[in-house]
């Protein structure tokens, strides 16, 4: 306590700089484990960025490809070496894109910011030990994804406060598609979203890395571009966006076809900061449909932080920020809503990827009942209220019956989800692989829905003629035939199995 009361003692004398904060002022009760950290420097080698010029033409370095310098904050074993200092993580993100800078020259202005008028905020330990030796064991991961064009230490206090409770994370620096700079586009958070895929291929190498289990989590930006990755693959289990763009930006979501409820059917925690008016909204130009909304086939949750504004999400902002920032509100209203923020993220969390039954209910119940009060945050929670069918839920149901009554089967899961789907061209080619598999009438029955769904599909009706034969009906056959010549005059081995048949000739 004296020693944290001489460092508010040393700062008061600067009216920009704000109180030393240290890691219990910034998460809530940390976990078990001790937390490591590791930076790794690599190129994503099937990109690059182009090489940066300056203000006289002079045109920078360029690594051989994209650089996405990595930070993993992992369940560590305890240790009595040092931990990082704000200062160390500033140091790390002066060379998070040209892996080139010497040395020296990051550890000059390292020793300038400790010996200049913020030295208490620099200064100021954190949880992470650089290195420390990892725990035995597999954790679910979290891919971290920051905000727009800011480095991947902006919420090192939330990474290292999940890291101890059991998950390894990553993250890396948000970049834009071609230059250092992101853009404020489909381009730039499509470029992000490859990046969170880039650091789930990465977590396979982590011997720690459970990667059946994977969340992605982003702020701002990277609170959009969690879910456009999450759209591109079914490996994110969990979405959780702090304050993101997912709700400011409909045009920009709209606008990439992919990124629909159907192909992120995935538990979503959006953490949000009190919300702007919507004539604000309208002048910013954001006003449009919401994302959440459309999220059917997703258990949804929506906090809002009142004392919370959009900056405030970013651990790394709050520690340097001075309070004149928090305008109605104390810096300790607004800690304790971060602590909160960061307390859902990580129950979510653990409902999810770790199945915990005690954190589903936690989630379930209001934030009251948790001690949190309706000034610090509040919570909006809907359940999904769609059934999502694809046609491997099909296929198996259709095996397990059977393989009869294919349209009935097909009407009732249209019936149970609206937006199930199957594709005529590949129940044609199911079929034949039931045909190769001397399955003549369960063929028949995919065949047949293929024409149900598509009555111009001449193909599916000639491959009902052929199933037809393999099960001696030659009846049948014929008729199969005739429809499929009926809808597409091409079907020249239709029209030579019509002719053959009414010769009694059989294959």
């Amino acid at each position: 306590m004296i020693r944290r009361s001489l460092l508010v003692l040393l700062i008061i004398t600067s009216q920009a700089a704000s109180a030393a904060t240290g890691p219990a002022d910034m998460a809530p009760e940390f976990g078990q484990h001790a937390v490591g950290l590791r930076i790794v420097q690599q190129y994503d080698y099937s990109r690059q960025l182009e090489a940066p010029v300056d203000a006289f033409g002079k045109a920078g370095a360029v690594g051989p490809g994209r650089p996405i310098q990595t930070l993993v904050w992992y369940p560590a074993k305890a240790t009595r070496a040092a931990p990082m200092m704000v200062a160390d993580y500033l140091q790390a993100d002066l060379a998070d894109v040209d892996f080139s800078l010497p040395a020296q020259d990051a550890a000059k202005q390292r020793g300038a910011w400790l010996a200049g008028p913020r030295k208490a905020q620099y200064g100021a330990v954190t949880l992470a030990v650089r290195d420390a030796a990892p725990v035995a064991g597999r954790f679910p991961v979290v891919i971290y994804a920051p905000s727009f064009a800011a480095p991947a230490t902006e919420n090192f206090d939330l990474c290292e406060y999940l890291a101890s409770h059991g998950y390894v994370v990553i993250a890396s620096r948000s970049l834009g598609a071609r230059e250092v700079m992101m853009t404020e586009d489909v381009a730039g958070v499509e470029a992000q979203a490859a990046d969170i895929s880039f650091l789930v291929n990465y977590a396979q190498t982590l011997p720690q890395a459970d990667i059946t289990k994977i969340a992605a989590a982003g702020f701002s930006w990277g609170g959009m571009a969690n879910v456009f990755a999450a759209a591109r693959s079914n490996r994110i289990k969990a979405l959780v966006s702090l304050d993101g763009s997912i709700r400011y930006h409909p045009k920009i979501w709209g606008a990439a076809t992919s990124v629909r409820a159907q192909n992120t059917a995935v538990p979503m925690l959006f953490l949000g900061a009190r919300m702007p008016t919507a004539e604000s909204m309208e002048r910013d130009d954001k006003l449009g449909a919401s994302y959440l909304n459309t999220m059917k086939y997703s258990d949804v949750y929506v906090t809002t932080a009142p004392p919370m504004h959009h900056g405030d999400f970013s651990g790394l902002h709050l520690r340097f920020v001075p309070d004149s920032d928090f305008g109605d509100y104390q810096r300790t209203e607004v800690l304790q809503a971060y602590r909160s923020v960061a307390l859902y993220a990580r129950r979510f969390l653990d409902a999810y990827l770790k199945q915990d039954a005690s954190a589903l209910a936690f989630l379930q119940q209001s934030p009251a009942r948790h001690g949190i009060g309706p000034q610090v945050l509040t919570l909006e929670s809907r359940p999904a209220s769609a059934v999502l069918l694809g046609e491997g839920d099909f296929l198996r149901a259709f095996a397990k019956g059977g393989y009869f009554n294919a349209q009935v089967l097909y009407a009732d899961m249209r019936t149970r989800a609206p937006d199930f789907k199957l594709s005529p061209l590949n129940l044609n080619n199911l079929g034949y692989q039931l045909l190769r598999a001397d399955n003549a009438r369960g063929a028949v029955q995919l065949f047949k829905l293929a024409t149900y769904i598509d009555p111009a599909f001449g193909n599916a009706f000639d491959s009902e003629g052929e199933a037809y034969e393999a099960l001696g009906d030659t009846a049948a056959a014929i008729v199969a035939y005739e429809k499929a010549v009926a809808v597409d005059k091409g079907q020249v081995n239709a029209l030579t199995r019509i002719n053959a048949l009414r010769a009694g000739e059989r294959k």
